[in-house]
């Protein structure tokens, strides 16, 4: 358990940036894509390879959210979580079209921080009836078309929630420097979670998991990205600056 303190040894500075449905590069350094061409090709190819497979619209317009990890050699693999099993349950069809067209993408890009043992993860909205014959545009990206998720009372309502929590669990465990920026999955429900940091240093794993649990104390105050009037799933950053004084 991580003890209560009083004092704040560091001061937490925030800068929100980019909150919107992140479809690339939230777990990826600053300039780098997990697919080549970037998430607008990605769109293309599997408009591709579901006309040469000749699949078909599904009867309801079904969402999913992929999330992927892309290894040290650029295979991708489907993470296999709780949300992931809720989506298979709710939206068979896309489900199914995930498993039918992924697996035909060989562009994948693997972050240039991935070690031996793990790989990036790698997010982003899937309809597959937007990408169906005809219905497919050139060009398409679902985040062109994504209101980004915004929090109740503004984004200083946010940092400053978020920096009181850093700093009255963590402050006396970690001594940070310097910019990072810190990203966060905001579901349909208006939860964060998965949070990450980059870039990494051989304390920040434990900084992360200690973050996520710290995180769990505060109220769902999200409104969801949505999309065409559908709440969907985010990838969203935020920048931090630590400032020991």
């Amino acid at each position: 358990m991580i003890m209560i303190k009083k004092l704040f040894p560091f001061i937490i500075l925030l800068c929100y940036s980019s909150v919107c449905a992140q479809i690339s590069n939230a777990y990826y350094s600053v300039g780098e894509e997990a697919y080549k061409g970037g998430a607008e090709k990605m769109y293309q190819d599997i408009h591709d390879v579901m006309i040469r497979k000749n699949l078909q619209k599904c009867p309801k317009n079904e969402y999913f959210y992929v999330k992927l990890r892309i290894d040290r050699t650029g295979k991708p693999g489907l993470i296999q979580d709780k949300r992931t099993k809720e989506f298979m349950q709710k939206s068979p069809c896309a489900y199914d079209y995930v498993i039918k067209t992924l697996g035909e993408l060989h562009d994948w890009i693997p972050s240039k921080n991935v070690t031996l043992s793990d790989g990036t993860l790698y997010e982003f909205p899937f309809f597959p009836n937007d990408l169906v014959g005809d219905n497919y545009k050139k060009d398409y990206n679902a985040k062109e078309q994504t209101e980004k998720a915004s929090y109740e009372g503004g984004t200083d309502a946010f940092r400053k929630e978020l920096a009181y929590l850093i700093g009255e669990y963590l402050a006396d465990l970690y001594k940070p420097e310097g910019v990072f920026e810190l990203s966060f999955t905001v579901n349909e429900n208006g939860r964060a979670s998965d949070f990450d940091i980059f870039p990494k240093s051989p304390s920040s794993e434990q900084f992360v998991k200690d973050i996520n649990t710290i995180t769990k104390r505060m109220n769902d105050k999200w409104i969801p990205a949505k999309f065409r009037g559908q709440n969907i799933s985010s990838r969203n950053v935020i920048k931090i600056r630590f400032r020991n004084d």
